[in-house]
């Protein structure tokens, strides 16, 4: 349990402070170094052999040429061009510490002699392109590059640095100025040098710093851990006496530190954090998710509520229906049969304007009676559930025509009726919107004496539509968006009886059905009332073809 409880108290603490922690510790072993007695005594004191230096430079080599490796590999466009900076003055520093180690004293001739001096002309050269590099990152804002050609310009960079190194190292030595005498140690251009590196190393470090405590989303508090490294392990190298005393070993191993915390920057940006934020994102996922799952259950609460809602005010709509048809017709049926009982009984006693009046209530009652029964009939359709199954149109109209035409045989209408018309809808209310348009087509041809309604198929964007014409009295389109309105006429009551109903009746069914009505026509010359069902696309098909 308690290695658990120190992790999390150490993934606890902000990263800023944690580097702060370390780099504490770091200063101190450095400084136990300057100042502990028993230490100083090694001053002077050869402690790095030439298999030891060869073996840090390797190590060192090999994480630079990683972590080129790493950021080169593992680039995308929405990462940060700093990273890549880095990875490609990794490459330039690492091939350069090629040259420092070849070079270094013991090791076989690297094209011109080896030696000291030249070794720390390789070394300056390398360090002063870790530090311009880190203070350039430090500078830059951690945004992606704006044109992908640009890491390969900072690898071209690189890469002609390292040449220009590697002439002046190895075919301008007597251009560069002594750095280091046997016997005196350090010269002055050496020690400049290398407090040059460590202002620009520092003034990284304080810039990093500052990013880091106002920019969680960026990872300024490793690299301002980095550029401190660089700052300790550089000043070691201005106080060593023999290039093996215990200041340059101290040098090379906070050398070592430094490359590894480089890695783990340049790793954690190139390869974890993609990881990290897709693990970010599925959390963020899975919230929306659970969020979504719990709206879907309050949503689905609130529809039952609603549906519940919606059945009572169903039940109480049909309470109120039948109050409607009891408490209205009970009076109703009292003014029509006291008014019978006038008529028959008391038509002697009233002159002509007193039966006028009798007959005029007479009529108005049973015309509420009418207007009673139409609103009942409109609201038991509205709430009438449908039982598709396939209707023939074409032997429902013959019915129909063959009802009409009994009911008043003295008129003479031609009727003609596509043969073969099937829809997919609910038999019992296909009847009643056929019935309404045949029947207004019957009332409204009223008055020709060569009346004609024809029931035909068509099809509109590949529904199939029935339609119902008539070349009776017609209307004008001015007034078509009000034919489907309940109580709506656009003609006279004592032209043509009504309640206005019926095409109400008509446009709830067909909408039931998941389809729509509509009309044309033209005062005068008759109209055409059309409405598909909403049915499957084979029925339609077949329908149509059936034409």
């Amino acid at each position: 349990m308690t290695p658990s409880l120190s992790s999390k108290t150490i993934d606890a603490i902000p990263p800023l402070r944690r580097m702060e922690l370390m780099l504490v510790v770091l200063a101190l072993a450095c400084a136990a170094v300057w100042l502990l007695p028993s230490l100083r005594m090694l001053h002077g004191v050869s402690l790095m052999p030439l298999w030891l230096h060869t073996l840090v430079e390797l190590f060192s080599v090999t994480v630079a040429l990683l972590l080129f490796g790493v950021v080169w590999n593992a680039y995308s466009k929405e990462r940060s061009g700093n990273i890549v900076i880095l990875g490609c003055a990794a490459l330039a520093v690492g091939l350069i510490d090629i040259a420092h180690m070849l070079s270094y004293r013991g090791m076989p001739d690297f094209v011109t002699p080896s030696g000291p001096a030249k070794a720390i002309n390789f070394w300056l050269a390398a360090r002063l392109i870790a530090a311009l590099s880190m203070l350039t990152v430090a500078i830059r804002q951690p945004a992606p590059f704006a044109d992908s050609r640009s890491r390969y310009i900072a690898l071209g960079a690189g890469l002609t640095l390292t040449a220009v190194v590697y002439w002046l190292g190895l075919f301008r030595q007597h251009w560069w100025p002594d750095t280091f005498i046997d016997g005196a140690g350090l010269t002055g251009f050496k020690i400049v040098a290398e407090w040059a590196i460590i202002s620009i190393m520092a003034a990284a470090a304080v810039l990093l710093y500052r990013r880091a405590r106002r920019d969680r989303t960026y990872d300024a508090a490793s690299f301002f851990g980095i550029a401190v490294i660089g700052v300790l392990s550089e000043l070691c190298f201005t106080a060593y006496v023999s290039v093996t005393d215990i200041f340059n070993l101290l040098g090379h191993l906070l050398k070592i530190v430094f490359y590894l915390f480089l890695y783990r920057a340049g790793f954690v940006s190139s390869v974890r954090e993609p990881f990290q934020r897709l693990r970010v994102e599925i959390g963020e996922r899975r919230r929306a998710e659970e969020a979504l799952r719990h709206l879907n259950l309050s949503l689905e609460q609130r529809v039952a509520l609603r549906t519940r809602q919606l059945e009572q005010a169903n039940k109480e709509l049909e309470s109120f229906s039948y109050s409607v048809s009891h408490d209205l017709r009970a009076p109703l049926r009292a003014i029509d049969g006291f008014s019978q009982i006038l008529s028959k009984n008391y038509d002697a006693l009233l002159d002509a304007k007193g039966k006028d009046y009798l007959e005029r209530v007479q009529r108005a009652s049973r015309r509420m009676g009418e207007l009673i029964d139409d609103i009942l009939h409109l609201s038991r359709v509205s709430r009438q559930e449908t039982a598709r199954s396939r209707v023939d149109i074409t032997q429902l109209a013959h019915n129909i025509a063959k009802d009409l035409q009994q009911a008043d045989g003295q008129r003479q209408v031609e009727f003609v009726i596509a043969p073969g018309m099937v829809v997919d809808a609910d038999p019992k209310l296909m009847r009643i919107v056929l019935e309404n348009l045949m029947g207004n087509a019957w009332k409204f041809t009223g008055k020709r004496p060569a009346a004609r309604i024809e029931v035909g198929i068509t099809s509109d964007e590949g529904a199939a539509v029935i339609f119902v014409r008539d070349n009776g009295a017609g209307f004008s389109m001015e007034y078509a968006h009000k034919l489907f309105n309940a109580f709506q006429r656009l003609h006279a009551a004592s032209e043509f009886d009504g309640s206005g109903i019926g095409l109400a009746t008509v446009q709830r069914i067909v909408r039931k059905h998941g389809g729509r009505a509509w009309a044309q026509g033209k005062e005068g010359e008759g109209a055409t009332f059309y409405f598909s069902c909403g049915g499957h696309e084979d029925e339609k098909t077949e329908s149509i073809h059936a034409e």
